[in-house]
Order: C-alpha cells, then sequence, then structure tokens
C-alpha cells in the first residue's frame, strides 16, 4: 500500500472546501479563499486547471452529476458554472447574500445553493434563472445531497430535510440533538438518515421516519490538557465511505477519526496534519481519502501552518466494519 502524500501546489489562503469527481477517481476540485476554484489530477500529482471566477472567497463547491461541469460561489453571492473542458466560466445566478453551500442533487440534475440571505435556491444551469426558491428562519451553513434527498444545517441547530423534487416545504424539520451550533453535515448512503458534527467536540448519528428512536451522539476530537480538564475541537468535516459506509470525520486538533456507525466504535486515528482538518472526502471507489489541513480561525488571527492537501490511500480492509453491516431498512427514491 503507497503512503500518503501532500499535492503540489495548494491554495494560498484557506481551503473551503473539496470534491472529488463522482466518476474519475483522480480528479479533485477544491474552494478556496483566495477567489480561485481548483481542478487536480491526484493520482498524478498535478494542477489540471483553476479559475478566478469571483470577486471574493469561495465557500461552496460542487461537481454536476456526470462530472462534465463544475460549480462554484461565495462571498461576492454568485454562482458560477464552470465549463467546457474546465477553460470558461458563466455566472448562473446571484442571492441576496453571501452563498456558503452548493450541492448537486442527481436525483432532480438540480444544482441547490444556500445562502447567509436565509434563502435555498435551485439553479438548472441549461435554462436562465431559479428554478426554486424558499426562505428558511437562519443561514445556511452547511448542505448534503444524496439521490433526491436534501439535509441542511441552519446557523444554531434546526435541521431542515427535503425532497429536491419539490423544495416548496421540508419533508422533516428537527433540532439536532447536539447542544452547541451544527457545523457539518453528511447523508448517508443509503439515506436512511445523516450525521453532523458540532463546534464542541460532539458528533450526532441521526435516523430518519420510524428509525429515530435509534439516534445517538458521542464526543470526539478532544485531547486531555495539562490540568486534566478535555481540551475541545470543533468538529468541521465528515464523510462516507462510498462502499463500507463507515465514515470520517475532522476536527479542529488536526486528527481525523474513522468510525463504525453500527458498532457505534471509532475504527483507526490518523493524525499530525499541520493545522485543522477543514474538509475531507473519498473518491468514487473509496480507495482515497482528501484530506484539506487548513487552519479555520477558531482561535482568532494567528500565525499557523500553510494549507496543505493531502491525499491518503485507503486499502480495501481499512475502512471496512469489524462484523458484517446489516443494511437499514428504507432508501432514497
Amino acid at each position: 500500500m503507497s503512503k500518503q502524500f501532500e499535492l503540489s501546489l495548494p491554495p494560498g489562503d484557506g481551503i473551503s472546501g473539496l470534491r472529488f469527481h463522482p466518476e474519475d477517481d483522480g480528479a479533485l476540485l477544491v474552494g478556496s479563499w483566495d477567489k480561485q476554484v481548483r481542478l487536480y489530477d491526484t493520482q498524478g500529482d498535478a494542477l489540471r486547471a483553476s479559475h478566478h471566477g469571483h470577486q471574493a472567497a469561495v465557500l461552496g463547491i460542487a461537481f454536476d452529476g456526470d462530472g462534465g461541469c463544475a460549480f462554484s460561489g461565495g462571498l461576492d453571492r454568485r454562482v458560477v458554472a464552470w465549463e467546457g473542458g474546465y477553460t470558461q466560466t458563466r455566472e448562473i445566478g446571484r442571492h441576496d447574500g453571501e452563498v456558503s453551500a452548493l450541492e448537486f442533487s442527481a436525483g432532480r440534475g438540480l444544482l441547490v445553493s444556500g445562502g447567509w440571505d436565509r434563502t435555498l435556491r435551485g439553479w438548472d444551469r441549461r435554462a436562465p434563472g431559479e428554478v426554486a426558491r424558499l426562505g428558511v428562519d437562519e443561514r445556511i451553513y452547511s448542505m448534503s445531497a444524496r439521490d433526491s434527498l436534501l439535509a441542511v444545517a441552519l446557523a444554531g441547530r434546526t435541521i431542515l430535510v427535503f425532497d429536491t423534487r419539490s423544495l416548496a416545504e421540508p419533508l422533516e424539520t428537527r433540532e439536532s440533538s447536539l447542544k452547541f451550533p451544527t457545523r457539518c453535515i453528511k447523508l448517508m448512503p443509503g439515506c436512511q438518515g445523516f450525521v453532523c458534527g458540532s463546534v464542541e467536540g460532539r458528533v450526532a448519528v441521526e435516523y430518519l421516519g420510524s428509525a429515530a428512536r435509534s439516534n445517538y451522539a458521542f464526543k470526539c476530537h478532544r485531547r486531555a490538557g495539562d490540568d486534566g480538564v478535555d481540551l475541545v475541537y470543533p468538529v468541521n468535516a465528515v464523510a462516507f465511505h462510498p462502499v463500507q459506509h463507515t465514515f470520517v470525520t475532522g476536527g479542529s486538533d488536526g486528527a481525523v477519526s474513522l468510525w463504525d456507525p453500527d458498532n457505534k466504535k471509532r475504527l483507526k486515528q490518523y493524525q499530525g496534519y499541520p493545522t485543522s482538518i477543514a474538509a475531507l472526502d473519498f473518491n468514487a471507489s473509496g480507495r482515497a481519502l482528501a484530506i484539506a489541513s487548513s487552519y479555520v480561525y477558531d482561535e482568532g488571527e494567528r500565525d499557523h501552518p500553510p494549507d496543505s492537501i493531502w491525499i491518503k490511500p485507503i486499502s480495501e480492509t481499512e475502512a471496512r466494519p469489524k462484523r458484517p453491516r446489516q443494511d437499514a431498512e428504507g432508501a432514497c427514491s
């Protein structure tokens, strides 16, 4: 098994997100605070393309369903399509406030954007203007789409779950079982629920429908301080393994943990990254994990290591649960 390596030519300012191509195991999309979107070939450790289609920091990125186009949004309030073999950009719409999150819903072929203007909007890049808009009660912090399901985490603890075929109203509205604001959310591969992380070093595993009675939460990304009191770090990122359905979390402690949600066990911990883990994603086969090490300013302005992106090979057995998992009932429609 080859060792993990650091990508050459990383962003020069904070990494806001990274996404692997839905079919090409080596293609990695990266957004950052330096106003750029980059496309890397992780297998060849090369920067394939980049664009400066924004006038301010990029906060949200997404590939479309077949990977033929990419999207970005950010502090300049613009939603931008990156097309033509990643050679040209085109504005497809705007929010009234900053665009904080993007997701592509493959079930409907719809790009969904969430903003700090407290709106959720749908876009079809083949048609002018937005095709859906819904006001929500708070700023949108994080989103996750899978098939026709969309989970939206608002500032505070409210979670909304939508069927993207009808964004008129949520299928479900709930408060996270965590006591502090949500920082990241990710739908399970079978869409029977989601995992979310909070600023207080805890993760919630929450199920939808009748399986909600199985919800649970646990502490993570903590270290013992010199005075015996735990140092608590925010959970900034979550990603599911596409085959084994285990998941990883990344925290401001610079560590990545691999979890088995069915058996409620930590399988592995990967440590030693230079600074906060800002984003995580598995590639389509699950054979590689992209890790963004980028200071997220939890402790304010201070000296910190430069941003870096690590590609960690994952073996066939590494992410496997300790015993065969039983598929939960229900799936995305």
